[in-house]
């Protein structure tokens, strides 16, 4: 079974998320001192990784064109 790079950058994105908010929730119950500032910029890092694939799925779904089996084409028009 093959990963795509969308659903791959979609699980980076929650797992920056859940690493911001259970730092925060680990320092709001007093159980660590976690700098937020760490946390903040942790969880970020993850998410940018992955900016190139939407990146990439953003221009696709923009620029690219499509036949019927919904694969994306190249041709002397949109080259």
């Amino acid at each position: 079974m093959a990963i795509k790079m969308k659903t791959l950058s979609n699980i980076a994105a929650w797992l920056g998320i859940t690493l911001v908010i259970g730092s925060f929730l680990l320092n709001a119950t007093g159980l660590t001192t976690i700098n937020m500032d760490d946390a903040l910029k942790a969880g970020g890092f993850i998410k940018a990784v992955f900016l190139p694939v939407d990146a990439s799925i953003w221009i696709t779904n923009i620029f690219g064109k499509h036949d019927s089996s919904g694969i994306l084409y190249r041709d002397e028009n949109n080259a």
